[in-house]
């Protein structure tokens, strides 16, 4: 379950009727350098798609993106801002209200991104959902993660992510390859918060 209270869906309905702190009108900058180290391969899926501005980011590149989120705000919110696209990327791009954790329910994938969402389920939600991943990808697909590394003195935040655990996660006998896991950093209108991430390719099908 997410770190969030009971209802997790009224925390983040009530967080988007303000500014989110971690909407900075721009994707994160750790994972737009992931994109541009280990190209993305489309159609692309955005997990916990939020304000949208990587999957718009993403499509103004000229690829595929669908963004995924459970938060009706958000999801209105990003199709509001992907309205102020031109035309030939504004097509690329679609968001709907859905169930993120459960990624190959959207179609199968060459690569999923994820800016935040991973971070907020606890790990044995997380290991379930790294399966997901993983029926969702198609072969030689890949995942982009960034997530918080650092655990906060505060109520309903992320926890900490270790590169231990996504090792563990996305090992080779579950059949992922790690191209990279590094420290990073969250863009945050709160401030730069200590962060890890990482891509994953699938090397076989789940």
């Amino acid at each position: 379950m997410p770190r969030f209270g009971t209802n997790p869906g009224k925390f983040f309905e009530a967080v988007y009727e303000g500014e989110a702190p971690w909407d900075i009108g721009s994707p994160q900058p750790a994972l737009m350098q992931l994109c541009a180290e280990f190209p993305l391969q489309a159609p692309v899926l955005d997990v916990g798609s939020g304000s949208g501005d990587l999957a718009i980011w993403i499509a103004s590149i000229g690829h595929q993106v669908l963004g995924v989120d459970f938060v009706p705000a958000a999801v209105a919110l990003s199709q509001k801002r992907a309205a102020s696209l031109p035309n030939q990327h504004a097509m690329n791009v679609e968001f709907r209200v859905g169930d993120a954790l459960s990624p190959s329910h959207f179609g199968r994938f060459g690569s999923i991104v994820d800016t935040g969402f991973y971070h907020l389920f606890e790990a044995d939600r997380a290991a379930q959902f790294a399966a997901e991943l993983a029926a969702a990808l198609l072969p030689g697909g890949r995942y982009y993660l960034l997530a918080f590394a650092v655990d906060l003195p505060t109520p309903d935040v992320p926890r900490e992510v270790t590169e231990a655990e996504l090792r563990s996660h996305f090992s080779a006998a579950d059949g992922w390859q790690v191209l990279v896991v590094r420290p990073a950093e969250f863009v945050s209108r709160m401030g730069n918060i200590p962060a890890i991430c990482g891509c994953f390719e699938r090397t076989r099908n789940a």
